[in-house]
Order: structure tokens, then C-alpha cells, then sequence
């Protein structure tokens, strides 16, 4: 008798990525999105990917919704160090904050009391709780395209139709296939 199998087999195993496929709509289904709304799509896109340790393996953007296939690791906050949080954060922070939270991490990481300890484990959490995670991959990669957009054509309110919806892909065959199928959506 063959045993009952969960969409994603590999559930409870903390060492293992899961690819997703994400879709957004833009609200009300309209033809915003010109080239340079694309363009600024990626680069914010791929700021975000850097930034969260998420992997997007393809992608589609069209003018009125996009496609994103992303791989996302398992958590391993513990495993970067503090010089690689800080090259990280340069990615989507200006060089003064960057600055300021290194020189708070180098302050607290030689601390030896209870409550310096607590204050570098926060400083560091307030950060790395954000990575390697999908739903905050997109809320920020959403949210900070939309107030770009919103102010460069004058406009207000929500950009995007609902929350971005996505879908649990296999590795192999049905990641392959679900790749075809966002290259080809154009």
C-alpha cells in the first residue's frame, strides 16, 4: 500500500530549499507597466533577492501582472556572520545607516554582560528576521516598487490587486515546467 505523500515531501526537514511560483496582478487588471516600470521592477527585484538570500530562478513581467519563480532557503540567520549582514544591508540601505548598524554590531558583538548580549542578538534579529522568507521577499519587493511607481506617475493608493499569490513547485521535472511556463507567458 503506498503511503500518502504532503505537497511539499520535505517538510520538517530544516536543510532544504522550496521553490515557488509567485504572481501579482496589478489592481484592477490595468496596463500600467511601461519599460521603465519593468526595468525598475528588476532592479528592485534583484535588490530584494540579495538582500533576502531568496533565489529567483525566472521571471516574467508584463504590463499588468508578473511571474516569478523563486527559490527559498531554509533559515540560517546563525550562519551569517556580521560582515556578511552588513554587505547584505548595503544593498538596500544608505551607506549612513549602514555605518551606524556596523559600528552598533562591532559595539555590542564584544559585550560580555546579559544585557549587551540581548541588545546584539536584537540588532542583528531586527534584521535577519527578514531573509529567507518569501512573504516579506514580496510585501517589501511590492511595497517599495509601488511607492516608487505612486510618485513618479502622481498617483495614490494600491498599485497591486490582492496580495501576491503563489504556488508550492516541485524540484525537477515540475520546477523545469513551471520555468517554460512563465518564459513563455509573454
Amino acid at each position: 500500500m503506498s503511503k500518502a505523500r504532503l505537497l511539499a515531501p520535505w517538510v520538517g526537514e530544516e536543510d532544504r530549499s522550496a521553490n515557488y511560483h509567485v504572481v501579482s496582478r496589478i489592481v484592477g487588471q490595468a496596463f500600467l507597466l511601461d519599460r521603465e516600470g519593468k526595468e525598475q521592477f528588476v532592479r528592485y527585484m534583484r535588490m530584494y533577492e540579495e538582500f533576502c538570500g531568496v533565489r529567483v530562478l525566472t521571471y516574467c513581467i508584463m504590463s499588468n501582472h508578473f511571474h516569478i519563480l523563486v527559490e527559498v532557503p531554509p533559515k540560517c540567520d546563525q550562519q551569517l556572520d556580521d560582515a556578511a549582514l552588513i554587505e547584505r544591508l548595503s544593498v538596500i540601505y544608505s551607506k549612513e545607516h549602514v555605518a551606524m548598524v556596523s559600528e552598533h554590531l562591532a559595539l555590542l558583538a564584544g559585550a560580555t554582560h546579559k544585557q549587551g548580549l540581548e541588545a546584539y542578538q536584537n540588532l542583528r534579529e531586527s534584521y535577519t528576521r527578514r531573509m529567507w522568507d518569501l512573504g516579506l521577499f514580496m510585501k517589501t519587493l511590492k511595497q517599495r516598487f509601488s511607492l516608487w511607481y505612486n510618485k513618479k506617475h502622481g498617483r495614490r493608493g494600491t498599485l497591486w490587486e490582492a496580495r501576491y499569490k503563489s504556488v508550492l513547485v516541485e524540484n525537477g521535472y515540475a520546477a523545469r515546467t513551471m520555468a517554460a511556463y512563465i518564459d513563455l507567458n509573454p
